[in-house]
């Protein structure tokens, strides 16, 4: 029984600490102190920092408004596909307006990225492309992803 208790304690110590490695998305501060590096770029200057909000903010809120149209655009399929008789000629309109907003929120985050990595040193635009140019968020952008109505 010891035994099993033992290997217990062990897994789940191991267990802990891979954890505990998968979380090392840090950076040391000059403090010593673990802390999340901005928009998960490691050493950024604050004229880096600036730059890059600079860019951020118009973008996303260009793209936000962009998303709005498409959540719209998807309401609407969904209520003419719900039809009776469903009118396949606006249904395919619908889809073809769905599929041009969705490419000018894909060139416009393309543009962000290619001009945040303007700004990255090597070193910097390692770690970026290495979380796809997402900065610091986890998971997809558009929320929609893999989502089947």
């Amino acid at each position: 029984m010891n035994k099993v208790r033992m290997m217990l304690v062990l897994v789940l110590g191991l267990s802990a600490g891979v954890v505990m490695a998968q979380r090392a998305d840090t950076t040391k501060s000059r403090h010593g102190h673990h802390m999340r590096s901005a928009h998960g770029i490691p050493n950024l200057t604050e004229d880096q920092k600036k730059k890059i909000a600079d860019i951020k903010t118009p973008i996303a809120k260009e793209v936000q408004q962009l998303t709005n149209q498409l959540d719209e655009k998807r309401a609407h399929l969904k209520t003419l596909q719900s039809a009776d008789k469903p009118d396949q000629a606006a249904v395919n309109a619908t889809i073809d307006d769905m599929s041009k907003l969705q490419a000018q929120m894909m060139k416009k985050r393309a543009a962000e990225r290619t001009a945040i990595r303007a700004l990255l040193t090597d070193e910097q635009k390692l770690a970026y492309d290495q979380r796809g140019g997402r900065g610091g968020r986890k998971g997809s952008r558009g929320g929609h992803h893999g989502r089947h109505e």
